[in-house]
């Protein structure tokens, strides 16, 4: 059965506890892509993904750099696991008037929910296993059981890990 991570960024990679670690060591808290990844929460990603097998679909507001962007980051930070893919972005919505070949119909604003709704639908079987990590609550209600919600401060941890393979199974 295929397995899909939907991952954020910031405050799961990119946490608050580490950019402030970061400044005290005066040490530059970003490259020229952005801010630094926590290593532990990079790790705990790598723990996962390692038990998992999933792939990574990616969530995060960085993706509007573009897919090749992304798989790009990832290879220059040597990254865990490979980014399969990015979920469509709809900052400012997206409108469809036809239900051929969309699974919504009228105006969809850009919640994460929908964004990741629409990707399933378009790439996955109905009985696929996922779980979206992220710091914020911005799904549907049809998919809260498959949030693990990070604290911002510390970043995704193995007890949210553990946590993430109890929900893929």
């Amino acid at each position: 059965m295929e397995r899909f991570i939907f991952l954020d960024f910031d405050g799961i990679l990119n946490t608050g506890r580490y950019q402030r670690e970061l400044q005290t060591r005066g040490e530059m808290g970003r490259d020229a892509i952005g801010p630094l990844f926590d290593p532990q929460a990079v790790d705990a990603l790598r723990m996962l993904l390692e038990r998992s097998g999933a792939q990574l679909v990616i969530t995060s507001s960085w993706r509007t750099a573009g897919l090749a962007a992304i798989r790009d980051l990832w290879q220059s930070r040597s990254l865990p696991g490979e980014v399969a893919d990015v979920t469509p972005f709809y900052l400012y919505g997206a409108y469809r008037d036809s239900l051929d070949g969309e699974p919504f119909m009228g105006f969809t604003p850009g919640c994460r929910g929908l964004e990741i709704a629409e990707w399933l639908a378009r790439h996955a079987e109905p009985d696929v296993s996922y779980v979206i990590l992220d710091d914020e609550e911005d799904t549907l209600l049809r998919q809260a059981s498959r949030l693990v919600r990070i604290n911002p401060e510390t970043g995704l941890t193995p007890e949210d890990a553990r946590k993430a393979m109890v929900v893929l199974k």
